[in-house]
């Protein structure tokens, strides 16, 4: 009677979600931003001792990222929590234990499960369950409740997109009762990415995905993770797992096999709960990298995606009259199938039901995770020992000779990111014939995370799958082919042997080295070779210093480097520019003391960026000109339409967009008029003029469309109109065949 009357007097100090944001969460016509849910975590933190919150970063805006841990109050004394914390990490990376130590660490360990909410900031149900969802985890006096915590350490994260879960909210609020309510966020609600920010699990671009998989990958590293989403596969109630094929081959099966049982328990706690509606098999594959829940599947995590229906907070009722007949597949969408053994019959949906939904599969898979808790841990440490016990005879090799070793470097970082173990020679070493110089950085495939290592750094071989014998390809679920090595330009060479080398190990990889090869009679070179040998040139005009490009081949006191150098004639203050510069980006800046024969001088281009509006290739092109120190405005169909464009520019760049979209933009009464209508006939016609006159149209994937069918220019899509049988080649990487005599492609070579 003591323990219970402590229980209640404990509980009722804790908040509930409706005290602090001022409304029940999920109710509809209401969105609380990030700022409201954070303040809940914050007081709920202060009320309770079985939740613990921490900063994991700050947001590409500047917020702070918070992370709630939920366990008992035992569990989170700090002596217990940093034991379970380095005991899941020692079994995550456990193919040194023996097999007496990690049974020790997985029977006396806590499993660490994870569930995140907001990553798409118009999936609104996500980030509006966090607060109820973690109230009910800390307060339940349930016996499921009560084991959870004893048995789980349960990380939640409010919002993997705080700023994009306050712009949607403030939008909604916005237009709430007038003719765009339910209109959509126009822009992207991520700084670069928007919607696309779950494209970035093993690039690690964004700052939200650096503070989210330094916890997933390094300081935790989770045996089970839920990544919320909308909207399910209509009409659908909620996607769970099992999923689509193919499979991965480079996934351990142990991580398939939980995947499907985590699955198979949401279904059944769904139907236990009167919740129908629930489909697997539909859509969702196992194959491609770089989710939040994908790129778990490479570090032996079982990772949840679910999508659940009806993405707002505005009430509507579904006619089972307009619901397709069936699934993509065939599956009908009216009578029961293995897979979807309840169909929704349609009617009137509302946010708090999503809610629910989401709520019911987080539980179901907390369930699991603390049912099976030693299982998991002990399960952990075996898939790493596979990891090490494979691929012994396999050694991936980073040279440090080659001429874009600073990218190579930037590859590592993303390796490290993914904690994958990197070594780096401390002494020249030969493998055959061939002579490796000190620096060089070693990638053995026989480590934890192999299935990391495989599927990063060689190619992948998509499945030939059709949909019907002889019939056309049958569409991937994502990309297909995504080789990092390929896609960074770097130079890694797979070797079929245990490499015997003096290394160290890297912790996190720093610039190579930059050196200034003394002081010219003419110009200091930078090699167009090197990426950031563009980063270092738009710095150096934007102190003034004169910059050349040249036509042909430079020698240099310390060897020649190829068409497309760069120069740097001296004056006040350049040497000490050029010196800080070769440090920061790791360069070696060769001294020239003659004028080449043909150079030509180098202006900063006034740049134009076009923003149609929520394109998440304008947004991903934006990161590259920041990183590389391009200086920019944004060009907006209104801009384009205005005309008079060479006085501003000299360059305008059209990220991926089709043809039709850049000139209609979205219909009129979608959105308010700012948002609507593209650049018209008439913003074409003024960037034809602006080329005639003398401007430069940089045009990125179908954006090409643009010049091909309104400038007249003599070049031709060949792939127009050839139908998917003949040519098709979804979500791969290719080869280019290039002219190395082209300006534009100085520094690539015949190929890249």
């Amino acid at each position: 009677m003591l323990t219970s009357a402590t229980t209640a007097t404990a509980s009722n100090r804790v908040p509930k979600p409706e005290s602090v944001i001022g409304w029940t969460p999920c109710t509809d016509y209401k969105l609380a931003t990030y700022e409201q849910i954070a303040d809940y975590y914050r007081k709920l933190d202060k009320a309770s001792d079985r939740m613990k919150l921490v900063e994991i970063g700050k947001t590409s805006e500047g917020r702070p990222q918070l992370m709630a841990i939920v366990s008992s109050e035992k569990n989170l004394k700090d002596a217990n929590l940093k034991r379970y914390r380095e005991s899941s990490v020692r079994l995550s990376q456990g193919d040194s234990l023996s097999e007496s130590e990690a049974r020790a660490l997985a029977k006396g360990g806590k499993a660490i499960a994870w569930v995140d909410f907001g990553i798409h900031s118009t999936e609104v149900a996500g980030h509006q369950t966090a607060p109820q969802f973690a109230y009910d985890l800390v307060t339940s006096e349930t016996s499921e409740a009560r084991e959870i915590r004893d048995n789980l350490i349960t990380l939640l994260v409010p919002n993997v997109n705080p700023d994009g879960g306050t712009k949607v909210a403030e939008w909604y609020r916005q237009n709430l009762g007038g003719p765009y309510q339910d209109a959509g966020y126009p822009e992207l609600y991520q700084k670069y990415a928007g919607h696309d920010n779950n494209r970035d699990w093993y690039m690690f671009n964004l700052q939200e995905t650096q503070n989210v998989g330094r916890q997933l990958f390094h300081e935790w590293i989770p045996q089970v993770m839920h990544n919320v989403h909308q909207t399910a596969v209509f009409p659908a109630r909620i996607s769970i797992p099992p999923y689509e094929d193919p499979l991965n081959p480079n996934i351990h099966p142990q991580v398939v096999r939980g995947v499907n049982i985590v699955g198979d328990a949401m279904g059944q706690r769904l139907e236990r709960e009167d919740k129908g509606g629930a489909l697997a098999r539909q859509s969702y594959d196992i194959w491609w990298n770089g989710g939040a829940r994908t790129a778990p599947y490479y570090h032996n995590q079982i990772g949840i995606l679910t999508e659940t229906a009806h993405a707002s907070a505005t009430p509507r009722v579904y006619d089972p009259a307009t619901f397709p007949k069936t699934f993509a597949d065939g599956t009908s969408t009216s009578e029961p199938s293995v897979f979807y053994p309840s169909p929704w019959k349609g009617g009137e949906w509302h946010l708090s039901q999503s809610c629910d939904y989401i709520k019911t599969a987080s539980w179901a898979m907390l369930r699991v995770a603390s049912d099976d808790r030693e299982a998991l841990l002990y399960g952990a440490a075996q898939m790493a020992r596979d990891g090490g016990r494979n691929g012994a005879s396999t050694t991936y090799v980073i040279p440090a000779d080659q001429a874009d070793f600073p990218t190579a470097t930037k590859l590592v970082d993303k390796l490290r990111w993914n904690n994958i173990r990197v070594e780096r020679a401390v002494k020249p070493f030969t493998v055959g014939d061939r002579r490796y110089p000190a620096g060089s950085y070693l990638v053995r495939e026989a480590q934890p995370y192999r299935a990391a290592v495989l599927d990063l750094l060689n190619p992948q071989v998509y499945p030939d799958r059709r949909l019907y014998p002889g019939g056309p390809l049958e569409p991937p679920y994502d990309i297909t082919g995504y080789t990092l090595s390929f896609q960074m330009g770097v130079t890694v060479n797979k070797l079929d042997q245990a490499v015997r080398a003096e290394t160290v190990a890297v912790d996190w990889p720093t610039v190579p080295t930059g050196a200034v090869a003394g002081a010219p009679k003419y110009a200091y070179a930078l090699d167009p070779r090197v990426n950031d040998s563009s980063a270092a040139v738009n710095a150096l005009l934007a102190a003034g210093d004169k910059v050349f490009h040249s036509s042909a081949a430079v020698t240099t006191r310390t060897g020649k480097l190829p068409a497309g150098t760069f120069l740097v004639t001296p004056r006040p203050g350049t040497d000490a520019r050029v010196t800080r510069l070769a440090t920061q980006f790791g360069l070696s800046i060769a001294a020239v003391d003659a004028k080449p024969a043909k150079v030509t001088a180098l202006v900063a281009p006034r740049i134009g960026l076009y923003d149609g509006f929520n394109n998440y290739d304008e947004g991903w092109t934006r990161l590259i000109l920041d990183q590389f120190g391009f200086q920019y405005e944004k060009l907006t169909n209104a801009s384009v339409r205005a005309g008079d464009l060479r006085a501003k520019f000299d360059t305008i760049v059209l990220p991926d967009a089709t043809y039709n979209s850049m000139r209609n933009g979205r219909a009129a009464g979608s959105l308010p008029p700012e948002y609507t209508g593209g650049m018209t006939d008439a913003g074409v016609a003024n960037l034809k003029a602006f080329v005639e006159a003398g401007g430069t149209v940089v045009t990125l994937n179908k954006a090409a469309q643009l010049p091909i069918k309104a400038f007249g220019v003599p070049v031709k899509d060949v792939t127009e109109g050839v139908p998917e049988t003949t040519y098709n080649i979804p979500g791969s990487v290719l080869n280019l065949n290039l002219d190395a005599s082209d300006p534009v492609a100085a520094g690539f070579g015949p190929n890249a």
